[in-house]
């Protein structure tokens, strides 16, 4: 999986708080947003979200840290508007 992609769908999940609303923002199916936030972990070796009764938990402060970089990351790329 492409490693932009992958953290293009963890700051969607971590914006609008939920890996549905991720996936329509995106107009990718929930599976697959849940696909590429796990590998994104897997890569890292860090669990970045929790999910708690449909929404998404952040698991620390370093993960806004993360979700803040890679966010300007993608801006700067042109990816995210």
């Amino acid at each position: 999986m492409d490693r932009l992609h992958e953290m293009e769908v963890f700051i969607a999940v971590a914006d609008a708080g939920s890996f549905a609303k991720a996936g329509t923002r995106l107009r990718i199916s929930p599976p697959a947003v849940t696909r590429a936030v796990s590998s994104l972990e897997e890569r890292i070796g860090a669990r970045l979200l929790n999910v708690l009764k449909g929404s998404v938990i952040r698991q620390m402060v370093i993960v806004v840290l993360l979700f803040a970089g890679l966010r300007a990351l993608l801006k700067g790329l042109g990816i995210w508007a």
